[in-house]
């Protein structure tokens, strides 16, 4: 939901409400990308997700 409302009209209520509002749904993405996420990264550092680490002069 989208609210237009101009900012010089709102009260500090209404700015509270907002700023809440828009860091709850930030964190409710950032735990769902976590639940869908393949490969967790940061507890895994041996893999990668583009296949094998290639050594150097070797082709991956």
């Amino acid at each position: 939901m989208i609210n237009t409302t101009d900012p010089d009209s709102m009260t500090t209520e209404d700015r509270l409400t907002e700023i809440a509002s828009i860091l709850v749904t930030g964190y409710r993405r950032l735990l769902e990308k976590k639940k869908t996420e393949k490969i967790p990264l940061d507890k895994s550092p041996d893999q990668c997700p583009y296949g094998r680490k290639s050594t150097k002069g070797e082709r991956a």
